[in-house]
């Protein structure tokens, strides 16, 4: 399976976890943070604290440019 389609099917699952804590009424901040804390655990698993936490940097550089705001 291509990464495009991987980068799909993952999305979709996220959202429906995310209609789930909505439907909940899960504040989105929890909800948000948790999801986090478990990809940083299950990035943890294969990579060195260093390279996480450069790709979390990454993460925050593109939120500031405003990559993730809808359009």
């Amino acid at each position: 399976m291509s990464e495009n389609d991987q980068k799909k099917i993952a999305s979709a699952i996220v959202l429906k976890a995310r209609a789930e804590c909505r439907k909940k009424k899960i504040n989105p901040y929890i909800a948000i943070g948790a999801f986090i804390d478990e990809v940083i655990r299950e990035l943890s698993l294969q990579n060195t604290d260093d390279k996480i936490a450069k790709f979390l940097i990454s993460v925050a550089e593109k939120v500031k440019a405003g990559i993730y705001r809808k359009k």
